[in-house]
């Protein structure tokens, strides 16, 4: 008579123990795949709404309008150009639904956490009587870039027609817009962007059109 053997206790206790080894090695590396994967693929739609509000802000840039503010004293042209904010008209409507000009205020903002940081766009229609910004103080922030630490504005421009421009870390030529703004952008991360240069495609004589004092606008020279 032939007699059957089982496996023993120990046996079944190592094999047991092998067998969880195995099951835990298994499940540890699955969980680091997806992690991966789950970290690549929140980089990539980082990086791809960054391309995409990198491209809606030399948009908009571009698109200053140099309309001016309803003053017959004196010569001012909507735009408030400091290091770290940015004000100005856009040739794009407020309102999609809309037409004409628009108040357009960019800069860095806190969330509701200290560290939640942004970079902010208000957009306001101006007053009948416009001649501030104040209506962007009531307008509602939309994010253009999440995750911003710091953004450093600067402005290539000159005083008059017979001074050669340069770059500077504010503007201060109320008579004037930039013929060029740049735009450095820090990450809450500390990554340094690569920086933005958007050329303004119209010059003074535009905002003329827009306006009773034609008489005193004073059209750029050829260049």
């Amino acid at each position: 008579m032939r007699i059957q053997r089982g496996f023993t206790l120990i046996e079944l206790v190592v094999a047991t123990a092998l067998l969880g080894t195995m099951m835990l090695l298994m499940y540890s590396g699955l969980t680091f795949s997806l992690r991966g994967w789950d970290a690549g693929a929140a980089n990539g739609q980082r990086i791809a709404d960054r391309r995409i509000g990198e491209n809606f802000l030399r948009r908009e840039l571009s698109e200053i309008f140099p309309m001016r503010w309803k003053d017959p004293m004196v010569l001012r042209l909507a735009f408030e150009g400091e290091t770290q904010r940015v004000r100005f008209v856009s040739s794009r409507p407020a309102d999609v639904t809309g037409g004409g000009l628009s108040l357009v205020g960019l800069e860095v903002e806190a969330g509701a956490d200290s560290r939640d940081r942004s970079l902010v766009m208000r957009r306001a229609m101006p007053d009948d009587d416009a001649k501030d910004f104040g209506p962007l103080d009531r307008a509602k922030g939309t994010v253009i870039l999440a995750g911003v630490d710091n953004v450093a504005f600067s402005y290539f421009g000159s005083e008059n027609d017979f001074t050669d421009p340069k770059w500077s870390d504010s503007w201060t030529f109320a008579g004037r817009v930039p013929q060029m703004v740049r735009m450095r952008i820090r990450t809450v991360e500390g990554t340094v962007l690569p920086e933005m240069v958007i050329r303004v495609n119209l010059g003074e004589e535009a905002g003329c059109l827009e306006n009773s004092f034609q008489r005193v606008c004073r059209p750029r020279r050829p260049a």
